[in-house]
């Protein structure tokens, strides 16, 4: 895998467009790459677009469910929150009421929204980046 997973160079605003399909040869890059950024110790906004949800990706799944639990505090204390890019209107009404879903079941330990393009997304992420919690 050539491609950078995850996109840093716009530190803070950390930028991953998830990817058609994740296969298992690939599903730990993709966590290790998630993981760098929890390990700088300092605040970002994720910033990501591309498709909802990888298909035929369950060794990912299930990397990234383990990895969630196990890194709970240190996303809540360092992400400030993620931004979903998704300019189609109807898919973006679609994604956010997925996204309410694991946001009332307290999956996701930091907030969320969902806009129409990177402008918006990094405008709500300053924002997130002003607030000192």
């Amino acid at each position: 895998m050539s491609e950078t997973i995850i996109d840093t160079q716009a530190w803070p605003l950390v930028h991953y467009v998830m990817p058609e399909q994740v296969d298992d040869q690939h599903a730990e890059q993709h966590i290790a790459a998630l993981q760098a950024v929890l390990d700088r110790q300092q605040p970002f906004v994720l910033i990501f677009s591309g498709v909802e949800l990888p298909k035929n990706s369950a060794g990912f799944f299930r990397r990234y469910k383990e990895w969630g639990k196990r890194t709970r505090d240190a996303q809540q204390r360092w992400c400030r929150g993620a931004v979903r890019v998704e300019p189609d209107a109807a898919r973006r009404r679609s994604f956010w009421r997925n996204a309410l879903r694991y946001l009332t079941s307290r999956t996701i330990p930091y907030p969320y929204k969902v806009v129409a393009n990177h402008h918006e997304a990094e405008q709500q992420a300053r924002l997130w980046l002003q607030d000192n919690r």
